[in-house]
């Protein structure tokens, strides 16, 4: 199967990511990687061959590849085809797959890589294996003076967890084929293998149904995928092997079916799509036959449609107010013993995962469909004492899958109660946290350091115990229960978002997960992710993603001309509010223009990042040099003020940005100061430096829900000290 390699070879892969491959740009980092001083130069008579068991795809994948190559390198290649026709036993790279992969859960992705002067020699199980190479072996291009080459390069790679998830939500704002293309495009190039379609929820239904026309008829808001193009979504992740996974929310998140389906619901009323965002009331009735005979169509339907294993059926955020209004429901409950909201609903979810058995699909749920509802002090006491099987409902199938949205303690309860699960808390994209943040959460918890409580959700029972136990370096859960948590997945929910905004809320900082949920634990060093996503980044702009080009686009729009350098001297220092702080106003709604400076500035942008460490690296190494390079920062921050004052006067949609323009200058003026009284080696009094405090304050509060993300480095400035 595997091609013999020297001795000194086989002992170089035993290494474990040695330090001198910390230097490449790749990302995620393989599982085994050693770098030789050999180099295989590309020319035009690049060529590529296949053996061994294989699947079209990978002949496919093979010729974008060669695509992919030429219109990195600028190489003229006489055809980008690839076919079993013209494999040379000569060729450049020759890739050898054992067996046709199936995109599953545990899919076979592992492959080997081995480059030296002569060639390139890719070994993988599968040929899904073989084409996560031909991403690796993309990112290991080099050039210099005298054209482009790989480095000469051991690799040893397999995926740490199965599931590595992207959910993107199609009620909210709906992503048309494009969009999922170059997202799957993008997916592929760090080796995330699951999107996660979110068809329905309150704002709309968005597929086609035969069966129920007026789901789509009537609850699209006419923006829709039909048959086909589901086929083609699958397709074309397939190519890439990625599966797709369809979520229907139920039975709360279901203003959209009532709507058409007013018959089902709990409350008797007039339902029509909502178009803001939130938590609302309208839940379908489990009680009902006709409930049932309804979801058995409609459920089969889409599990037609898509092919793989699993079906999520949502079952978070039902509030129960409709329940407990309906007084048939409230004496079913009664009769059937069911004590609470999480009872009834646990009912529901086993007959709705009786229906999916009948289509041969596994059940996924938010964490709501397992644990419990009780009283804060009650949950603590049942984990200190290890009473896990105490926090959960006793009747919840065990081959149903647990997604965490919530915290660690549904990810902890499901390991220990024997359910699979998967982590997405810490990893929601949309509330534009740190891409260090996402990096540093580990879907194993024991190794999770930046557990955050109430970061993304209200469930946090007892997850300050759990950290307790992490910092005293106690391993919580055991080697079987580890294998239960498969994976993680990142959400995209796309409230405030747009087909024009997706791609930079989702790129790069997803690249981070994904090398989180791909690379072995023991790489966790943030600088270097950093610097790899940075690279990273460009490439993900090579398949379409829109992260980069879109922003400029934007602020030319936004400015009414083509001159917008003072903006980006400013908006690359701002970001958006994180969490949920734009629904606070609650004057965003599905049809609220996503064009502002809110949408265009980004969360960990470069620009920030880069002035946050000079200020570091003055503090810790201070010279003349560096602080010659940071005064040339606050003058440019001084010099753009007066542009973006004159854009402004006719122009109110700049005002947000101009807010944060003035209060750069004011304390760029007052560091100014500060830089030269270190210089001079004068320590400022009290009343000064409170001064200084109070208008970094001033300056960090958010305006046109951006915030300056530089507070903290000019209050650094402060112990600046000269020897």
């Amino acid at each position: 199967m595997y091609m013999k390699y020297p001795l000194q070879f086989l002992f170089l892969f035993i290494v474990s990511v040695h330090s001198y491959a910390q230097h490449v740009n790749l990302m995620p980092m393989p599982s085994s990687i050693q770098m030789t001083k050999e180099q295989f130069r590309l020319n035009q008579q690049f060529s590529i061959s296949i053996d061994g068991v294989t699947d079209p795809r990978l002949y496919k994948e093979a010729s974008r590849f060669k695509q992919r190559l030429a219109e990195r390198t600028g190489l003229f290649f006489k055809t980008w085809i690839i076919n079993p026709e013209n494999n040379l036993p000569t060729a450049s790279l020759m890739i050898h797959s054992d067996k046709k992969g199936v995109v599953q859960l545990e899919m076979e992705e592992s492959y080997d890589i081995h480059v030296d002067s002569k060639g390139i020699h890719i070994n993988a199980v599968s040929d899904i294996g073989a084409i996560r190479a031909l991403e690796t072996l993309l990112q290991l291009i080099e050039s210099d003076k005298d054209g482009f080459y790989i480095p000469g390069t051991l690799i040893k790679d397999k995926p740490r967890f199965a599931w590595r998830g992207l959910l993107i939500s199609q009620p909210y704002h709906f992503m048309p084929m494009e969009v999922i293309k170059r997202t799957l495009d993008a997916m592929a190039v760090v080796k995330m293998n699951v999107l996660h379609l979110y068809i329905s929820d309150d704002q709309a239904y968005t597929i086609e149904s035969k069966v129920f026309p007026n789901l789509h008829e009537l609850v699209s808001n006419g923006q829709y995928f039909t048959h086909e193009q589901i086929r083609e979504i699958i397709a074309y992740a397939d190519q890439r092997g990625i599966r797709v996974v369809p979520e229907i929310d139920l039975p709360g998140h279901s203003t959209a079916i009532l709507t058409a389906f007013p018959e089902l619901a709990s409350i008797k009323r007039a339902y029509t799509l909502q178009d803001h965002w939130g938590v609302f009331d309208p839940t379908i009735d489990p009680t009902k036959e006709s409930t049932y005979v309804f979801l058995d169509s409609l459920l089969t339907e889409v599990a037609s449609l898509f092919p793989d294993h699993y079906f999520h059926v949502g079952g978070d955020e039902n509030t129960g107010n409709d329940w407990a209004k309906n007084d048939t429901i409230q004496a079913f409950m009664k009769a059937n013993r069911l004590s609470s909201t999480v009872a009834l609903q646990n009912y529901f979810n086993r007959q709705v995962q009786k229906i999916l058995n009948r289509s041969k699909k596994i059940t996924v749920g938010w964490d709501e469909i397992l644990m419990k509802k009780m009283d804060d002090s009650l949950a603590k006491s049942y984990f200190e004492k290890g009473e896990f099987n105490q926090l959960i409902e006793q009747d919840v199938p065990k081959d149903i899958v647990v997604q965490s949205w919530r915290g660690m303690e549904a990810l902890l309860s499901s390991a220990k109660n024997g359910y699979k699960s998967i982590l997405s808390k810490g990893y929601y994209i949309d509330l534009m946290q740190p891409t260090s943040y996402h990096y540093l959460n580990d879907p194993i918890p024991y190794l999770n350091k930046e557990i955050i409580p109430d970061s993304e959700a209200d469930l946090n029972r007892f997850e300050s115990e759990i950290i307790k136990k992490i910092e005293k370096g106690e391993k919580i859960i055991t080697a079987e229960e580890e294998k239960l948590i498969i994976g993680g997945e990142a959400t995209m929910w796309t409230e405030h978002a747009s087909s024009e905004t997706i791609d930079s809320r989702i790129w790069p900082r997803t690249a981070a997960i994904a090398e989180r949920l791909w690379s072995p634990s023991t790489i966790r060093d943030v600088n270097d992710m950093y610097r790899r996503m940075d690279d990273i980044s460009i490439q993900l702009e090579w398949v379409g993603s829109t992260h980069l080009k879109n922003r400029e686009m934007m602020l030319r729009r936004i400015a009414g001309t083509e001159h917008i350098e003072a903006l980006k001297n400013i908006v690359d220092f701002i970001e958006p509010v994180k969490g949920y702080k734009r629904n606070e106003a609650d004057n965003f709604t599905k049809y609220s223009p996503y064009t502002l400076m809110v949408d265009i500035a980004i969360a960990d942008s470069r620009a920030l990042r880069e002035f946050n460490k000079l200020v570091d690296t003055l503090i810790k190494y201070p010279s003349s040099r560096l602080i010659n390079q940071l005064s040339e920062q606050l003058k440019i921050w001084e010099s753009s003020c007066p542009t973006i004052r004159n854009l402004a006067k006719n122009n109110p949609s700049l005002s947000p940005i101009l807010v944060h323009a003035e209060s750069l200058v004011s304390i760029s003026t007052e560091a100014l100061k500060l830089l030269d009284m270190k210089k001079k080696k004068i320590t400022p009094n009290k009343a000064w430096r409170d001064n200084y405090y109070n208008k970094i304050n001033m300056a960090s509060k958010a305006s046109g829900y951006c915030e300056l993300m530089i507070g903290d480095a000019f209050k650094k400035l402060v112990h600046l000290q000269f020897k």
